[in-house]
């Protein structure tokens, strides 16, 4: 069975267990990380940017375990000017692109490192960006979901494999659990792996982002993606009944 995934380093925690085959008893998975996303999915499973996912909810149900939110804060813009027409996305931040446009409306994002810059929370965290002005999209999602958590990345199974969605969700909850048991190990090479030198830092971000909810989606964040819905639908998206 095929996962696509983001190539950031919180599903690479996520999904280790699966693309090292720690669980026999589960079916064999081909994880293989993702640096574009499209609007339309083609993989049997896939985690990818919740707006992605709303799109394509047609052809796939949404998994209960392996989602990310913030409950901290959305999209941050870094700037001199109060308003941005133009803003530019870092190439591995596969979120932002998407929030900008649902929720500032007229703006144009380029992939790139010039200013002004918007980065998703988990990126900023990592890449803190002192002596600019920040605007927090965190107060626009709330005027349009009412302190309900910021939807990230969302987990996905096609519709048409919907009688392995329980076995696909035990098994990427057990590779949660075993990259906790073992976070140590794993950060650290993660850390190698994308030349963080900050490994305190990186451990501090990935356990903002992977906690409980990871693990299984709870009633808030289901009402977090409906909201979603909502707005995107208001600004003229095409989107379908949710199913989880």
């Amino acid at each position: 069975m095929e996962i696509v995934f983001p190539d950031i380093p919180e599903y690479h925690f996520i999904l280790k267990g699966l693309y090292t085959d720690q669980f026999a008893s589960y079916p064999k998975f081909h994880c293989e990380p993702v640096t574009d996303f499209g609007t339309t999915l083609e993989a049997d499973v896939a985690f990818v940017p919740s707006p992605v996912a709303i799109l394509n909810s047609d052809d796939y149900v949404f998994l209960k375990t392996g989602n990310i939110f913030s409950y901290f804060s959305g999209p941050q813009i870094y700037s001199k000017e109060p308003e941005n027409h133009e803003l530019f996305v870092n190439e591995k931040d596969f979120v932002s692109e998407y929030y900008a446009k649902i929720l500032l409306g007229n703006v144009s994002v380029r992939k790139g490192d010039g200013f002004p810059k918007i980065m998703e929370p988990r990126i900023a965290l990592l890449n803190y960006q002192p002596g600019y002005p920040k605007i927090d999209l965190y107060g626009k999602w709330n005027d349009a979901a009412s302190n309900l958590p910021f939807p990230l990345y969302s987990g996905m199974i096609r519709r048409t494999l919907r009688n392995l969605k329980e076995i696909v969700e035990e098994a990427v909850h057990s590779s949660i659990k075993y990259a906790l048991d073992n976070s140590p190990s794993i950060i650290k090479d993660i850390a190698t792996m994308y030349g963080i030198e900050n490994v305190e830092m990186l451990k501090r971000v990935m356990f903002q982002f992977i906690n409980k909810n990871t693990l299984s989606i709870s009633d808030e964040e289901v009402e977090s993606l409906k909201a979603l819905s909502r707005e995107m639908d208001n600004k003229g998206y095409r989107v379908n009944k949710l199913k989880f």
